[in-house]
Parts: C-alpha cells; sequence; structure tokens
C-alpha cells in the first residue's frame, strides 16, 4: 500500500513537467514529432532561378537554421516522397496548338527582335525599371499572403513595399532587400485559389500571356484588381498608355531571359508537351509553397 501511495506522489509531481515536454514538442523545428505531424511540409520542391523560387526570410531570418538541422529521417523522407501528378486535362489541344504556334511567331518575330534592341540599354537602368515594376505589384503579393495566412509572409512584404517606396524611391531601388536583407514573398492570386483546394481546371493557351488554366486565368484577373494603377481614373491613364507600361514591362522582362525560350525548344521533343508540363509543375510547387507553415 505504501509502495502504491508512493507511486501516485511520485507521478503527481512528474504530470506537469510531462505536459510542458509534450506541449513544448510540436515547436521544435528539427523535431520528429513536427515531421510526423505535417508530413507535407517536407515536399521537396524543385528549385528557381527566378526571384518567384525564393523562399524569402522573415524579419528574424529564422529559416536558416532548416539547412542544417534536417536529419537523416527527414532526408529519407523527402527522397521517398512521390511526384506529383503533372497531368492536367487538355480538351481544346487542337485550339491550344494554334495559339502555341502564333505566340511563338509573336516571341520571334516581335518581342524578340524589339526586346534584344531594348538590352542595349544598360543593364542598370533596366534593373531599376524592373525594381519599379515589382514594387507596384507588392500589394498583390500582400493581399495574397494575408488570404493565404500566411501572415509573416504578408507582413514581410508590407514592410517592403513601405521601405522600398519610401528608402527606394518609388521603388527604384530594393532597399528592403539591399539593406536591410528582406527578401520578396511571392504570392498571387492563382496560387491562392489552389491553397483553399481549387483545381486547375482545363488547360488553356492565352494568346501573349501563354500557357494557362481556368484557374490561373481568374488568378489574372483578381491579381490585375490588386494592382494599383488598375484604379488610376481615366483621365489620368488612357487605356493606350496603361496598354504602352504593360508592353513595356513585357519587354523589359524578356531583356533578361533572352535564350531561355529557345533553349526549352532545342531540347523538347514536343515543345507544346514540355511547355504545358514546365507550367502545371511550376504552379503545383507554388500551391505547395502557400501550404508550408509560414
Amino acid at each position: 500500500m505504501k509502495i502504491l501511495l508512493s507511486a501516485i506522489v511520485i507521478s503527481l509531481f512528474l504530470c506537469p513537467f510531462s505536459l510542458r515536454a509534450e506541449t513544448d514538442a510540436p515547436s521544435a523545428r528539427s523535431g520528429q514529432a513536427v515531421v510526423a505531424e505535417r508530413p507535407e511540409e517536407q515536399i521537396p520542391s524543385p528549385q528557381l532561378d527566378s526571384e518567384d523560387g525564393d523562399k524569402g526570410p522573415d524579419l528574424q531570418g529564422d529559416e536558416e537554421e532548416d539547412g542544417g538541422g534536417a536529419d537523416k529521417g527527414e532526408a529519407e523522407e523527402e527522397e521517398a516522397a512521390p511526384e506529383q501528378d503533372t497531368r492536367i486535362p487538355d480538351p481544346f489541344v487542337s485550339v491550344n496548338r494554334v495559339v502555341y504556334q502564333v505566340n511563338d511567331r509573336f516571341y520571334f518575330w516581335l518581342l524578340k527582335p524589339v526586346a534584344q534592341a531594348y538590352g542595349h540599354i544598360p543593364e542598370d537602368i533596366r534593373v531599376v525599371v524592373s525594381n519599379v515594376y515589382d514594387n507596384l505589384k507588392a500589394p498583390a503579393r500582400f493581399l495574397n499572403n494575408a488570404m493565404q495566412l500566411r501572415l509573416r509572409a504578408a507582413g514581410t512584404e508590407l514592410a517592403r513595399f513601405v521601405i522600398n517606396s519610401l528608402a527606394g524611391v518609388g521603388g527604384i531601388g530594393d532597399a528592403a532587400r539591399d539593406a536591410f536583407g528582406i527578401k520578396k514573398q511571392d504570392a498571387d492570386f492563382d496560387q491562392t485559389l489552389g491553397h483553399y483546394g481549387l483545381g486547375h481546371g482545363f488547360y488553356i493557351v492565352l494568346p501573349v500571356f501563354g500557357p494557362s488554366s481556368v484557374r490561373a486565368a481568374v488568378g489574372l484577373v483578381g491579381d490585375r484588381l490588386m494592382y494599383p494603377l488598375t484604379y488610376v481614373r481615366h483621365e489620368d491613364l488612357s487605356y493606350a498608355a496603361a496598354t504602352g507600361i504593360a508592353a513595356h514591362e513585357m519587354v523589359n522582362e524578356t531583356s533578361f531571359r533572352i535564350g531561355d525560350y529557345e533553349a526549352m525548344k532545342d531540347a523538347a521533343i514536343d515543345p507544346y508537351v514540355s511547355m504545358r508540363n514546365a507550367f502545371t509543375q511550376y504552379r503545383q510547387k507554388k500551391v505547395r509553397e502557400s501550404i508550408k507553415k509560414d
């Protein structure tokens, strides 16, 4: 009887400590409990050369510890993760192939020559122009991160927008990145729709815009509604001027990537299929990123 009473007293004494340990366990970034509870956070995603692929640090840079803290069990789990199905319905394939050919000729006959001529402008100037356009898209990134409940990323984008608009003189310079190490937290409305489980729909090729889907096309409209210049009065910014700004942005961005499309075509057996698969993989990657813990 004394032994039983002693065991009860000891268990009551240790109970608060065990409860505290169980409460703290899920917060360990590299612990096995987190891996077991949130396996989706371990899904590997391919690296992209563009800024869109950046995970982006928060203001404290706590992402840096993930690289060195992964143990062998997590690495094996990542390797064992199944590849995502990249198939997408393409019921209008014949029409899409025609539009693809039109876009292909548009690139080689018009966009590429103009971008090559424009590329003679010093790169530093073109980077400044790119920074200004990118800063105008910061409100859309902030709102989409907030809608995805990635509040830390939303706060980071808000901070970037304020810093770059003030210290960067309207976004001419990326002061948030260069002075404070605050990187862009990319997000768009297509990603937001996918975050809440909406599928691609079917594949479509849009004139000029290129590979898309029903969800991505809706995403383009949604992002446009979050674009500041959309709300400038027609008297102050005519439709022709707005179209000219969009065309200039396309030429400016293309001037940095001349040769990428050509390399893809040369390496592909069927460039149409390769582009469709690349589009699907990229959009799936963006949705997986939105599901990861903020």
